[in-house]
């Protein structure tokens, strides 16, 4: 497309039917200029041609009910918040019990630890949300219960008492130590399927 005017009479055809005449000079196509959107153009509205200024609108927030709904969400997250903490502190005599050589049994713990994951997820917690998913996976693989290994719930447990350590945004340390029970799990599954 070209922006110059074609004023040689030469270079010229002339235009199809019903379409702009051919004494017009310069590009057959026609550029659209604010005030003139393109949507006014298509469909006929004029009421379209005008852009409405928002700072001029009627509608006025009402700040009581934004207040009020603050106020509702800031009371739900730290119910939410003390809801994980508290089923967290569930699971301290597994955690006392791996310290005395006595492993959890499977179905209650991994119970507990679906609470503990539903929760993460319902505060978007990911540092959570990854160690009870990597804990549920290394105790729903086809592991025998005397081949579990108590260090790979330490280590999970250990994260999970010390997650205020770790960035709710991902870190760079904090993937570190999540990658590192990840692949902790990775290598237990497999060496023992």
């Amino acid at each position: 497309m070209t922006t110059k005017a074609d004023k040689s009479k030469e270079g010229r055809k002339p235009a199809p039917v019903g379409k702009r005449g051919g004494d017009k000079k310069g590009d057959p196509c026609e550029f659209i200029n604010p005030p003139n959107l393109l949507l006014a153009k298509v469909t006929h509205d004029p009421s379209l041609k005008h852009v409405r200024n928002l700072t001029e609108s009627k509608y006025k927030p009402d700040k009581a009910r934004l207040k009020k709904m603050t106020t509702l969400i800031t009371e739900n997250q730290e119910r939410c918040v003390a809801t994980l903490n508290e089923k967290i502190k569930q699971i301290e005599p597994v955690y006392r019990g791996l310290q005395d050589g006595t492993l959890p049994d499977r179905e209650p713990f991994i119970e507990e630890c679906k609470d503990i994951h539903g929760a993460a997820k319902a505060l978007d917690h990911m540092p959570v949300i990854r160690i009870t998913a990597s804990l549920l996976r290394y105790l729903r693989a086809n592991i025998s219960e005397a081949e579990l290994e108590p260090a790979v719930f330490t280590a999970h447990l250990d994260a999970l008492f010390n997650r205020n350590a770790l960035d709710v945004k991902l870190d760079a340390p904090t993937k570190l130590v999540l990658t590192a029970l990840e692949a902790l799990v990775d290598h237990a599954v497999t060496a023992k399927t």
